[in-house]
């Protein structure tokens, strides 16, 4: 790494931050299909890519007007570094969380260029705070409801919510991913029973009508404009189209769907960020808006037709993120954010 500052609006460096709590197996997993070709891609556009834990990020404020700002021990600056903070909170991250939502909220206050902004990053990763930052939106998100769980799970507070959904019903962690934690429940003794299992972990719920015949759109969406659309489907009974949940992906990627176009330019305009995955689902006669991801990641699976297209998509993105990032300190925005009023 070179000691030579970075021309302003040229970052050298590109940084996600990442609480790795995984296996071996799932991070050489994630080295494989992930993390080690997004590094190749980044050093093709002359960035130093790395993956970060939140705690490897250091600031020092015994000088409040010249913050100092370490990453792994070394010094970087709101001029050379581009920080990727969206937020993980998987089922083993949750103790991350605290840190991720402070850290993220401090990079952004000193000044650095967050391409995923902590309140987005925070309303993204709920689907139901997703719902409700989009509503109006062209194509209509799931009807969802979101309960709490815990020790008093039991009390039927959530009662009067849960009926305004007619079962059977999915239900899935309210902040979790890949396809992890979705059931469906049939009545609600059954979803009794589930929102007590779910407050082993504390975890909130969200309940949505479950669709029998569906087929999955994911759109990248990459500086306000659908770059590429993945379609999926499930097989049989299997409740999510992700691999690991027994679904499947077709092979190649395509066009956009003239239908979905309102939809698209409609959530890039409540997403002010450069990049973001966009899912639709169609139950056999209408489409729906499923969720969307500030982070959804592009995996590489060794097929060379679908990882072309995933290399054109990851460099897309990240050409939008020193796009961005120039924009950013063209317009001063580089400085650290004082106290208004």
């Amino acid at each position: 790494m070179t000691d030579h500052p970075a021309a302003p609006g040229t970052a050298r460096r590109l940084s996600w931050i990442y609480p790795d709590r995984g296996t071996a197996w799932m991070r050489q997993a994630e080295q494989d299909a992930v993390w080690g070709p997004y590094q190749e891609i980044a050093a093709d556009l002359g960035l130093e890519f790395t993956v970060n834990k939140p705690e490897e990020v250091a600031v020092d404020a015994t000088d409040p007007g010249r913050p100092k700002v370490y990453l792994d021990g070394a010094p970087v600056t709101p001029a050379d570094t581009i920080f990727v903070t969206s937020l993980y909170s998987l089922p083993h991250q949750t103790q991350d969380v605290c840190n991720q939502v402070f850290l993220f909220t401090i990079l952004e206050r000193l000044g650095f260029y967050l391409p995923i902004p902590p309140a987005l990053s925070y309303i993204g990763e709920d689907k139901l705070a997703s719902v409700v930052h989009l509503a109006g939106s062209p194509i209509p998100l799931l009807p969802t409801v979101r309960v709490g769980s815990g020790r008093e799970a039991m009390a039927g507070r959530s009662d009067a919510a849960l009926a305004a959904l007619p079962f059977p019903l999915i239900v899935k962690p309210a902040y979790w991913g890949m396809g992890l934690g979705i059931s469906v429940v049939h009545n609600m003794h059954d979803l009794k029973g589930l929102i007590g299992l779910a407050g082993g972990s504390d975890t909130a719920l969200v309940a949505q009508p479950y669709l029998k015949v569906v087929r999955e759109q994911r759109v990248y969406v990459v500086d306000g404009q659908a770059h590429t659309v993945l379609y999926g489907y499930k097989d049989g009974y299997c409740l999510a189209v992700t691999k690991a949940s027994g679904g499947r992906h077709e092979r190649g990627y395509s066009a956009l769907p003239p239908e979905l176009a309102d939809t698209v330019a409609y959530v890039a305009e409540r997403l002010p960020t450069p990049y973001f995955t966009l899912d639709f689902l169609f139950d056999g006669e209408r489409h729906w808006v499923s969720e969307i991801e500030l982070d959804g990641a592009v995996a590489f699976n060794g097929i060379p037709e679908q990882d072309a297209a995933a290399r054109a998509i990851v460099r897309a993105r990240f050409e939008a993120y020193l796009a961005g990032f120039a924009r950013w300190h063209a317009a001063g925005d580089d400085q650290p954010r004082r106290r208004q009023g």
